[in-house]
């Protein structure tokens, strides 16, 4: 009996696992001969690694990243598009001593912030919201005097789509409370000046790197992705890290968050899952983390990837790094840690803030002279995380599922001699002892070969894009590749 479609809808289809593709029979059930129904052959999922900027997005240049910050520009940093313009929120820096006070300011960490209308040329404006020695002139926007109790350790900012305007803009930091590590919150309307909630989010809950917030409009709920530890006690044994989740209706209440992701058998026993780096994938229902995994006995860490269909269950492509600590005497010779945020800073590419360091995780303990060298940017090709690879001849079909739209847009690349041809099947009578029949018109040998580089290509039959018809109504999709990655698949 034919199963409820996926519904696509407008979103694309990105390939983080097999989940949406049929897996077919080599040997169908039912039939007067032995035959397959609907066999994939040729194909393999590929993690693609990063290209790294050879320049920084923004250096440690101004007093009070540079003369006064413990270790200059800390590695939690935020990178988000808003109305057209690009938004760095960065870790600027530890201020300890600045502060004359006996309250709780954890190691006051500030936030500073950069924009960009190029993603090339990036200007730090005087904000003029906080204090930094007698004087208001600086593009800090969070510690010190404008969050008195409270510091930016670990800080990451995030847009609410459903907030009221003065609230628009939050920020999730950890401090400290009566003596306690706790995670607090902060609301904005610009992101500049920020009003503090008192109440810790997660009261007695030590998540000592950036922790992401995100507002998940599908479940009505914020989400979060935090630190965990095993075994650990306040103050005592800190066991293994970990990423740790929890989701909330209300942004000032959250349950106490529960373990995700931890080190797998492929590491080595002395690897801890440092960071989470979450992102949600650009329209796409799936879900990228660029975890730093710090290794102790080298006391270094590298930045690896995990991919999601549903942002719970996750799963690592590669066993290696897809950005490796670098080679003694370079910009990452002591780690690398990538942030949050992906946003286009150049079209058909995707970008994310990372931090290379010359100094590794305890070297600060020993030598705090070393001068780091900035905020970089990782850059993949526009949903270029992962793409379904044909090296020589391959086929596959999708489940069954429905699309808004009346065009197909493919992101793909071929090399010399390479393909793609694409089918759409009708699958409203579907079963697995028969062949979806390919839609009139619209089968593979009426498909007009797509070869050469794009990252939204429309896919045509006989010179015919138009798809409105079958718009709502389930079909399956089949593609012959040669020589071909296929990225993404839209309908629009």
């Amino acid at each position: 009996m034919p199963y409820e479609p996926f519904h696509l809808g407008t979103k694309k289809l990105v390939f983080v696992d097999w989940s949406l593709l049929e897996p077919g029979y080599g040997l169908s059930f039912g039939g007067s001969k032995p035959e397959s129904w609907e066999i994939s052959y040729g194909i393999k999922l590929t993690a693609h690694l990063p290209k790294l900027s050879s320049d920084p997005l923004v250096e440690a240049d101004r007093p009070w990243e540079e003369g006064e910050a413990l270790t200059g520009l800390g590695t939690y940093h935020t990178l988000l598009e808003d109305d057209g313009i690009f938004k760095l929120f960065y870790d600027a820096g530890s201020m300890d001593g600045i502060l004359d006070t006996d309250e709780d300011t954890g190691t006051q960490r500030v936030l500073a912030y950069a924009e960009s209308t190029d993603g090339v040329n990036w200007a730090k404006p005087n904000i003029g919201t906080i204090t930094f020695k007698g004087s208001r002139e600086n593009n800090l926007v969070f510690g010190l005097d404008a969050s008195p109790g409270r510091d930016a350790h670990g800080a990451s900012v995030f847009i609410d789509p459903s907030s009221p305007s003065d609230e628009r803009y939050k920020l999730v930091s950890m401090g400290t409370y009566e003596g306690r590590f706790c995670i607090f919150g902060a609301v904005s309307p610009d992101g500049f000046n920020w009003k503090l909630i008192q109440k810790p989010l997660i009261p007695k809950y030590i998540s000592d790197v950036q922790q992401i917030v995100r507002f998940d409009a599908e479940k009505g709920k914020y989400v979060g992705y935090f630190r965990g530890w095993t075994a650990h006690e306040h103050g005592t044994s800190h066991g293994r890290r970990y990423i740790a989740y929890s989701e909330t209706e209300d942004f000032m209440n959250w349950p106490r968050p529960t373990p995700l992701v931890k080190a797998s058998l492929h590491d080595s026993p002395d690897t801890d899952v440092y960071t989470n780096s979450y992102n949600l994938w650009p329209g796409a229902d799936a879900h990228v983390m660029l975890p730093a995994l710090y290794h102790h006995t080298e006391d270094y860490a590298d930045v690896y990837m995990l991919v999601s269909r549903d942002g719970q269950n996750w799963e690592r492509p590669l066993q290696g790094p897809v950005l490796p600590a670098g080679e003694p005497g370079s910009h990452s010779a002591g780690s690398i840690y990538a942030g949050h945020g992906i946003v286009s800073l150049k079209p058909g590419e995707w970008s994310t803030p990372v931090t290379p360091r010359r100094a590794s995780h305890n070297t600060v303990f020993f030598d705090n002279s070393m001068k780091e060298p900035g905020v970089f940017a990782a850059t993949w090709r526009e949903d270029g995380f992962m793409s379904i690879d044909a090296d020589s001849h391959g086929a596959f079909t999708t489940l069954i599922l429905d699309f808004d739209g009346k065009a197909m847009k493919l992101n793909t690349y071929t090399r010399l001699g390479g393909e793609i041809l694409v089918e759409i099947a009708d699958a409203s009578n579907d079963n697995r002892r028969i062949h979806a029949p390919a839609i009139p018109g619209r089968s593979f040998d009426d498909c007009d070969p797509i070869t050469g580089d794009h990252t939204s290509k429309t896919v045509s039959w006989n010179g015919n894009s138009d798809l409105s018809d079958w718009a709502g109504k389930p079909v399956r999709i089949r593609f012959k590749m040669r020589r071909a990655k296929l990225y993404a698949i839209s309908f629009v």
